[in-house]
């Protein structure tokens, strides 16, 4: 039985609902694991324990680490030695199934025309682009279209000294994220239309800076030598998946190599994920010094509630084409007497070792630990309405979409 009081500091413990109980002043039994509310990502229930137990420590000895200073533009060198290690073969397996496969289809040895065909199949089945199904489709948006929006982008990446993406999208994400695709090297940049309707104007700000600051923050996992090994094992797990249904007698093949292969990809999902979490710091350094930081604190209170904004709009029955409605509903949940709270049980709902982000919580904490940073980007009222002018008639679409 959980005690009332703290055991450590004799302070009152608070809890939210049936979670586990914590202390507020010295965090005593924050890290428990809560299997109500901790996804099962291993199988076992032992194993998703482990997964948090060690994870909960690894995320607050990052952040004991980097508290109050530069985050700095490299993580730890030996990680990154070892993910390039595990990534370039995998990386070069495609060329090499590309070159195998022609060798045998041309060498005229035995079985080799035979065989060469199948591996260059095989190959292009694996490599050929693959659309995600996705119930709805983002929007593209151009520089024609939402001329203030892109002034915006213009102003933000100059001050953020990052390159303007090749496209943006909108969508009806919660969610805003940045994608750099192919051997080009295109940038993308995706907005979540509620997420960006529910944030005040500056937090917005802090927003897009964060992103834009994924174009120079040295994450590993947007690199091409392990963004194209994930993508190989990926690829490898859907074909083995897809070979069971050629019949059973397959089975022998995914039960021998499907482990090995979801080993090597959970090795480098962890590899990866502790050195995205400094790149997400400095990510968000880059935004505080672009945004502000009171703006980057207002930013992660909205992530925190953000999940609750479905259920606020359809109970305060708003127009979800309305952006001061989503903004509105986004008010009330940070106005809630647990947001302090729920920012701290960000701790531990968000501690696995495959998360490429740092706890909301603690990434609102980093902010408070640097030195405080007024906005160099700061639009006036008539430059935010001129954007939400460009942006109404995908807010109409969104309205469509959500009714339908």
């Amino acid at each position: 039985m959980t005690p009332e009081r703290c055991p450590c500091c004799d302070h009152d413990l608070v809890t939210t609902g049936t979670a586990p109980a914590w202390c507020p002043a010295c965090e005593w039994n924050l890290g428990a694991f809560d299997a109500r509310r901790a996804p099962r990502t291993w199988g076992l229930r032992a194993g998703d324990r482990a997964d948090h137990w060690l994870a909960f420590r690894l995320n607050r000895r990052l952040y004991d680490s980097l508290a109050g200073r530069d985050v700095g533009g490299r993580g730890n060198p030996v990680a990154r030695v070892a993910m390039l290690l595990l990534a370039a073969p995998l990386a070069l397996f495609p060329p090499l199934v590309l070159v195998t496969g022609v060798y045998l289809t041309l060498s005229g040895i035995p079985f080799g025309p035979v065989v060469g065909p199948v591996l260059l199949i095989g190959l292009i089945s694996a490599a050929w682009p693959h659309r995600r199904d996705r119930h709805w489709q983002p929007w593209i948006v151009d520089r024609a279209a939402a001329p203030a929006l892109f002034a915006l982008l213009d102003r933000v990446a100059a001050a953020a000294g990052a390159p303007m993406p090749h496209e943006v999208r909108l969508d009806h994400d919660i969610n805003a994220y940045v994608t750099v695709r192919g051997l080009r090297r295109r940038r993308t940049l995706s907005i979540g239309l509620p997420l960006w309707a529910s944030l005040e104007p500056q937090e917005r700000i802090g927003l897009l800076a964060h992103e834009l600051g994924h174009f120079v923050n040295h994450d590993p996992r947007r690199g091409v030598v392990v963004r194209t090994a994930i993508g190989v094992l990926r690829n490898l797990l859907d074909m083995l998946a897809s070979t069971l249904r050629m019949g059973i007698w397959m089975l022998p093949l995914v039960v021998v190599v499907s482990p090995v292969l979801w080993l090597l990809s959970t090795a480098l999902l962890i590899l990866s994920g502790r050195d995205s979490q400094r790149a997400e710091y400095l990510a968000d350094q880059v935004a505080t010094r672009v945004a502000g930081s009171a703006a980057m604190e207002g930013l992660f209170d909205g992530l925190v509630v953000a999940g609750g904004l479905p259920a606020a709009m359809a109970a305060g029955h708003h127009r979800h084409a309305d952006p001061h409605a989503w903004r509105a509903a986004a008010g009330r949940l940070r106005g809630a007497a647990t947001l302090d709270a729920e920012r701290t049980l960000t701790l531990r709902h968000q501690a696995a070792l495959l998360d490429s982000h740092p706890p909301t919580g603690l990434r609102r904490r980093m902010v408070r630990s640097w030195a405080v940073h007024e906005p160099r980007v700061a639009p006036s009222d008539q430059e935010w309405t001129a954007i939400d002018h460009d942006l109404s008639p995908w807010y109409a679409k969104l309205a469509a979409r959500l009714r339908g």
